[in-house]
């Protein structure tokens, strides 16, 4: 392909004129490719028309409503100039002569929906273009550094600073898109209900096409001969599309790799439909503005501590130290094991993947067809699978249940991206996770669900407070904790156990750690942590103890 030479004599920006199109041919361009930005698409076009020797010009019609003017590109295996190129849009108000034959209050009552129609269809342009802006500024924030590498930043004023910044604008962002997107549902309400009253005036007299806003691409074209049929290429950016990427992860047998199947999901109302297209999914944000920034002199000054108040939880205190645990990188969560149906992994193993210089590539084997209907379709893309390691966890200080998780150790070479996940235990769903790329752990965690087949049992047993001395007004109170745990499995099973050993904070509590039953013990949280390894039916009973030293009035809680 040879490029065109571009000579930009005209006006590129997207402008609303009314071209006299009656002298000039028309042609529309059949879509052949689609590559998916996370947030915009680029369609690749072509078509063909003769030319004569000397000037020619050609009008390409059926193009996106959202169509980005500044992204056309040209190509083609002719040699011929195009000396330059003029998008603009131009509203389509289709009259037939036979609504002469209507009566004059329906003909006036017709103009002015239509005219209603117009102006409804302007307004909703515009605010798809700006919940497209918000979209990228939501983008832009989620990429500050204080989000994306808070480990860079070495001040808590600036993190507190960039804190309240972030969370400020991204409420204040999602309130305008929320109501942005409520407004335009009212006006899509109201189009419906004007285009109802059309059909009704119109019903069984004339067939009636939509109203509709129309983009064009004016072209100047010179040759120096006659082509009797020229091939013409072209692409054009488009706003009005998007895609998310989630994982199906499947859990077969133990002995068996965990499969990652990656789908898109794709949304897509650029007011052209997709026909039989091939399809490329991108990582890749173009128009994101991100660009190297410049570091400033930092200045270490004193600053006051500003006190802010701990929000309250109904879980007790242990909850947040159990939740940081190293090596719990992903959180899953969701409701009851339901059987679902799963898509097959044979289609993605159709699909050709490669790393572009910005992010990645997933090009689908298939053609597809898609409408402009805003309606989300889901595509397979790729299935990678690793070999998976499986450990037991359980806190019964919270929760007597015994969790399994996955380990993945080369998780890397599967280049996962940020998303969602639905994980399948033979077939069945478990629930939903979610999937941090960005993570320097070396193994990934993923929590399948509860093992019913382990049980476990915790007791609390507290021995009468005896005084210090005769005359001291302190007692202790020795603390005994029993965990009781069967492992009811036909296999060997790893089971981490976490308990705790509770802290004061008060001058006149003090507390001594007694019997830790070889428990690995965290002095600054109080965690208590075991590695323990069960055979096949079989039973283990942890105990260990503490005293407390505390005024002999006082009232204590002991769990």
């Amino acid at each position: 392909m040879k490029r065109l030479f571009l000579l930009l004599l005209g006006v590129i920006g997207l402008t609303t004129i009314l071209f006299a199109q009656e002298d000039i041919p028309t042609y529309n361009g059949k879509i052949l490719k689609v590559k998916v930005y996370i947030e915009q698409a680029k369609l690749e076009k072509t078509t063909s028309f003769p030319l004569k020797k000397g000037n020619n010009e050609v009008i390409l019609t059926g193009n996106s409503l959202y169509m980005q003017p500044q992204s056309l590109q040209f190509t083609s295996d002719n040699d011929f100039i195009i000396t330059d190129f003029t998008p603009y849009s131009q509203y389509v108000n289709p009259k037939p002569q036979t609504e002469e034959k209507l009566s004059l209050d329906k003909r006036n009552r017709l103009r002015v929906l239509r005219d209603s129609l117009e102006i409804l269809n302007y307004k909703n342009s515009d605010s798809y273009a700006l919940t497209s802006i918000l979209g990228r500024e939501k983008t832009v924030l989620e990429n500050m550094k204080v989000i994306s590498q808070p480990q860079t930043i070495d001040s808590i004023p600036k993190i507190k600073d960039a804190l309240s910044y972030y969370r400020t604008k991204m409420l204040e962002i999602t309130k305008l898109i929320q109501t942005e997107n409520i407004a335009i549902n009212n006006r899509n309400s109201l189009i419906s209900n004007i285009n109802n009253q059309i059909n009704l005036i119109l019903q069984g007299e004339i067939k009636q096409e939509p109203s509709r806003t129309e983009y064009y691409i004016r072209l100047n074209i010179y040759s120096d001969k006659d082509i009797p049929q020229c091939k013409l290429s072209y692409s054009y950016n488009v706003g009005g599309v998007s895609w998310q990427p989630y994982y199906d992860i499947k859990f077969t047998k133990p002995t068996d790799p965990v499969a990652f199947v990656l789908k898109a999901q794709l949304t897509q109302q650029t007011g052209e439909d997709w026909n039989d297209v091939n399809l490329v999914f991108s990582t890749e944000q173009p128009n994101n503005n991100r660009i190297l920034g410049v570091l400033n002199p930092y200045y270490l000054r004193e600053y006051t501590p500003i006190a802010y108040k701990q929000r309250l939880r109904s879980a007790p205190q242990v909850d947040a130290m159990i939740m940081d645990e190293k090596d719990m990188q992903v959180e899953a969560y969701g409701g009851a094991s339901k059987k679902l149906n799963s898509n097959a992994t044979n289609y993605s193993k159709m699909t050709v993947s490669q790393l572009t210089m910005l992010g990645k590539e997933y090009e689908v084997g298939m053609k597809h067809t898609l409408l402009s209907d805003g309606k989300v379709k889901t595509i397979s893309l790729e299935t990678k699978k690793t070999p998976t390691d499986y450990k037991h966890y359980t806190i019964p200080k919270i929760d007597k249940s015994v969790y399994i998780s996955a380990l993945l150790p080369n998780w890397e070479d599967l280049e996962l991206m940020d998303a969602t996940g639905k994980i399948y235990l033979e077939g069945s769903y478990i629930n939903d996770t979610y999937i941090n790329s960005n993570s320097t752990l070396d193994t990934l965690n993923l929590s399948i669900g509860a093992d019913k087949r382990v049980a476990v049992d915790r007791k609390l047993t507290k021995s009468k407070p005896e005084k210090v001395g005769i005359l001291s007004s302190y007692a202790e109170t020795i603390v005994t904790i029993t965990i009781s745990i069967k492992n009811n499995n036909q296999t060997s099973i790893d089971l981490n156990l976490v308990d705790q050993i509770p802290l004061s904070n008060q001058d006149n509590i003090t507390i001594t750690v007694g019997d830790l039953a070889k428990a690995e013990y965290d002095e600054k949280t109080g965690k208590l942590t075991w590695d323990l390894k069960f055979n096949p039916l079989e039973a283990k009973t942890i105990t260990f103890n503490y005293t407390v030293r505390h005024p002999k009035n006082a009232n204590l809680f002991f769990n």
